[in-house]
């Protein structure tokens, strides 16, 4: 008794690879005794698969974390010192102020934030960009004519990087510019009595006129912080991620199955054919998306010969009002490292490929299932797949 349950056991197993390799084979025996375990196991190795792959992806991609969160260092002026009037002021892009100085009738203005870090920003696995948002207001709406600088201190005020933000601000007067300043060597920095990257400590921005120029100047800054590129695998951010990817691969495996089962029955009918028992149909069916199992195995391979993706925070979680743009840089990034590369092309057609596969499946499964012809039962598997494909477009999972 148990040696012919051992059996049963390896026949079904056994089949559902043989539905990948020898479909014919596999299909002539799944029919004679339809049940529902290999469907179930499939689904069982479908979801461990994507286990794998939503690793694999993890390990291939990084996120800008910022420091501090929820824009803590530009909701008050208290961090920080000016030569000019210091004001909390609700035109802002992030949380609920911006930072304000306004200088009467000078030729500069300047903001400075101490006592911060200190941040390593001396190579990849440390801070590598400083972002912000900064909006100048001239009297007479006259860009800085003299000079526009970003310092970074270490230790002492005197020990500082420096650099050039002329060519990034904006040309107009009241306007916010949303900027990243690459840190670390190699940046563009020119570095004052030999300061230390990695250790950061303070920070100033500083905007000046010509003598000539002189008038009323403002200077907001807001949406300021550090940027450190952390993969998913390295936060708690991967586990709710890879629940949630096994819960949308189980539901998405099932929803197929039930659907394609029920559009076969659908267009047998239309077609003018016995339907038979619902239930046999359903679990030969469900073998046939053994083929979702090798897609993700694959897609996954593929994904592995791809070089690694850093996507700064404006393009994962972009700001309220800013999503396309958002959207559109992180599409930028994925053209501009993987675009190009053949890899990264065949993933694109993949699922085609995987499409036709399923189909035609399909097809040899309703053959022996319902002993129709070849080419009655190509065109109810097809039939049945497009109509599934469009009804997936229409309930996305």
């Amino acid at each position: 008794m148990k040696e012919r349950k051992v059996n049963k056991k390896k026949l079904f197993v056994r089949e559902i690879f043989r539905v990948l390799y020898s479909p014919f084979e596999a299909f002539k025996e799944i029919v004679k005794k339809p049940d529902v375990k290999g469907p179930m196991l499939i689904l069982l190795i479908t979801v461990l698969v994507t286990a794998g792959a939503q690793y694999i992806s993890a390990s291939k991609t990084f996120f800008e974390n910022p420091t501090p969160e929820a824009d803590s260092w530009t909701e008050s002026t208290s961090l920080w010192i000016s030569n000019g009037v210091l004001l909390n002021d609700t035109d802002r892009i992030v949380g609920n102020y911006s930072v304000k100085s306004f200088s009467s009738n000078d030729t500069y203005i300047w903001m400075k934030l101490t006592e911060i870090g200190p941040f390593d920003c001396s190579g990849d696995s440390g801070y590598r960009g400083l972002s912000f948002r900064i909006k100048w207001i001239h009297q007479n709406e006259k860009p800085p004519s003299s000079n526009a600088t970003l310092q970074l201190f270490s230790y002492e005020e005197n020990r500082y990087f420096k650099y050039d933000l002329s060519n990034n601000i904006t040309s107009s007067s009241n306007e916010w510019a949303n900027l990243t300043a690459n840190v670390g060597p190699g940046q563009g920095w020119v570095s004052v009595n030999s300061p230390d990257w990695k250790n950061i400590t303070g920070l100033e921005f500083r905007l000046a006129w010509l003598p000539s120029d002189a008038a009323n100047l403002t200077m907001k800054i807001d949406d300021l912080y550090f940027g450190e590129y952390v993969s998913p695998l390295a936060s708690g951010f991967f586990t709710g991620w890879l629940v949630s990817s096994l819960m949308g691969s189980a539901t998405d495996f099932i929803v197929r199955w039930i659907l394609y089962a029920g559009l076969l029955l659908l267009t047998i009918k239309i077609f003018g054919g016995e339907t038979g028992s619902w239930s046999a149909l359903f679990n030969v069916v469900g073998y046939v998306f053994a083929v979702t199992m090798v897609y993700i195995a694959i897609d996954a391979l593929l994904i592995n010969m791809l070089s690694s993706l850093s996507f700064p925070l404006k393009a994962w979680s972009p700001v309220a009002g800013e999503e396309e743009i958002g959207l559109a840089l992180w599409n930028q990034i994925i053209q501009d490292n993987w675009g190009t590369t053949l890899v990264y092309n065949l993933r694109y057609y993949l699922p085609f490929t995987v499409h036709a596969w399923t189909a035609a499946l399909g097809t040899i499964a309703l053959h022996f299932a319902r002993e129709f012809t070849w080419k009655k039962a190509a065109a109810i598997s097809v039939m049945a797949y497009i109509m599934l494909i469009l009804l997936k477009a229409l309930i996305p999972i």
